[in-house]
């Protein structure tokens, strides 16, 4: 779980799409016997026996508003219902436009209305021109109502690592405030409201883009209502496959691993040690595991570490406070996504249907484990879900899946993971440590921008990024 969206466009994808480390992640590992998905065609699930309303937009932010009405259960009626809040920037060019472009950043429990409030930080110019831009807060975040709204002092909470006392205080902190809410807002009914959003569109197919947890919504959509998707792309998505325990361990090893490659110079190194050791004021030692696992998802972050560290050994913590805050989204101009990280833990508790125990992390994560672990939360919660995922391989339109080797919050196996189920599928691999790449590296975007256009068949392909130049190129492997 992580967020410092202080950096614009990508960073803030990076951030907002990785909310959930402390809960359940969405970081992955390789299939197990237990854990293989149900791909059985004509599952019950595939229905929506709720027919939305219209949509009616309004000016508002720049762009057009509109409020959709969905149930809390789409399969018990009556049922309490749910705002969802979306926004859309219109097609720039109407005499090209294609049609609509749903987007999601992820989280799980990210608000998603900026990607198109603020499109032309998210996406080209050629898809801006071409497409409506529509995102939503889904159900339980953002501007949406209900919301998942449990606390408001985090210092209470997460300026330590969580133990039995606190991590109980949350959840009844939770079912307190939300309780009504909580059974509601897990990954399938999430699937549906997208179903809801393209009826009440009028559209018969839409296209799709996800960013990270974004990516397995998506997958889950697409496997419900696959005669809806026109072109889907998921970027960076974790494994639909693994437990919560492995997503964990798999995402503090990969955490671990850049740590190490960040503390091989010398001066940081000593740094880190010397603010570790004597964290400087009201700085705590897991304050600074926050700021740094924040910087972690994207290499060009590196530098606001190192600065925040080499003030911190001068006795000056205020960068690294500065991080922490933005980890949580609570720092100033971040008020719309404050409760992100209560609905991170709720949406990935929900859908916790394994219960499998975390284990010791310490020998695969030596300086990040107290971060990550005992995992306090989920093992707590109140609701589970009472559906598994199902995943429907695709043999028709391709889905085109993004994923770097050294992405810490989805590693690289977890993308493989998600692309062995999707079925007809285009793997674009990104040679870098990042957290989701579109619009981030040159050689994705423009692959994406073709696929998503023109329908093109994207080839299985490498992007690198050569050292002297920040333009990326593209190797086909297949």
């Amino acid at each position: 779980m992580v967020n410092t969206g202080k950096m614009v466009n990508t960073r803030l994808l990076a951030f907002a799409t990785a909310v959930s480390l402390l809960a359940a992640s969405c970081g992955d590992d390789s299939p197990t016997a237990e854990t293989t998905p149900d791909t059985t065609a004509g599952s019950p699930t595939t229905t929506l026996p709720y027919e939305p309303t219209p949509l009616e937009w309004k000016s508002c932010e720049g762009v057009e508003c509109a409020d959709l009405t969905v149930p809390f259960d789409y399969f018990t009626q009556p049922s309490g219902t749910f705002t969802l809040r979306l926004s859309r920037q219109r097609a720039l060019k109407s005499s090209e436009r294609i049609g609509v472009l749903l987007v999601n950043p992820g989280g799980p429990g990210a608000p998603g209305r900026s990607l198109a409030q603020n499109a032309a930080h998210y996406f080209s110019r050629d898809i801006i021109d071409r497409f409506d831009i529509v995102a939503w807060d889904p159900r339980g975040t953002g501007e949406s109502t209900p919301t998942v709204d449990c606390i408001d002092d985090y210092d209470e909470y997460f300026a330590q690592p969580l133990s039995a006392e606190t991590g109980q205080r949350f959840v009844d902190a939770c079912t307190e405030r939300s309780g009504a809410v909580l059974p509601h807002v897990g990954t399938a009914n999430s699937a549906r409201d997208i179903e809801a959003i393209r009826r009440a569109l009028g559209e018969e197919t839409v296209s799709y883009l996800g960013f990270s947890y974004g990516g397995l919504l998506g997958l889950v959509w697409r496997s419900m209502f696959p005669d809806t998707t026109r072109a889907i792309v998921l970027d960076a998505p974790p494994s639909p496959i693994a437990s919560r325990a492995e997503r964990i361990a798999s995402q503090a090893s990969g955490f671990e691993k850049l740590l190490a490659a960040f503390l091989k110079e010398p001066a940081r190194l000593t740094n880190w040690e010397a603010a570790i050791n004597n964290p400087p004021g009201d700085i705590t030692e897991h304050m600074m595991l926050a700021a740094a696992i924040s910087a972690l998802y994207d290499q060009t972050a590196w530098t606001e570490l190192d600065e925040a560290l080499t003030a911190a050994a001068a006795g000056d913590g205020s960068k690294i406070k500065a991080m922490y805050e933005g980890y949580f989204y609570q720092d100033e101009g971040f008020e719309d996504y404050r409760n992100t990280f209560e609905a991170s833990i709720a949406v990935s508790c929900v859908d916790d249907t394994q219960d499998a125990p975390l284990g010791d992390i310490s020998t695969i994560a030596p300086r990040l484990h107290e971060f990550f672990s005992p995992e306090e939360l989920c093992t707590r919660w109140p609701v589970r879900s009472n559906e598994a995922y199902f995943f429907r391989r695709s043999t028709e339109n391709p889905t085109v899946i993004i994923g770097a080797t050294d992405d810490p919050a989805s590693p690289f196996i977890g993308v493989q993971a998600a692309a062995s189920v999707a079925g007809n599928v285009r793997l674009i691999t990104v040679d870098e440590r990042r957290h989701t790449s579109y619009f981030a590296v040159d050689c994705v975007t423009k692959l994406v921008d073709d696929y998503l256009i023109n329908l093109a068949d994207v080839p299985n392909t490498t992007c690198e990024t050569p050292k002297s130049t920040t333009t990326s190129t593209a190797t086909t492997t297949g």
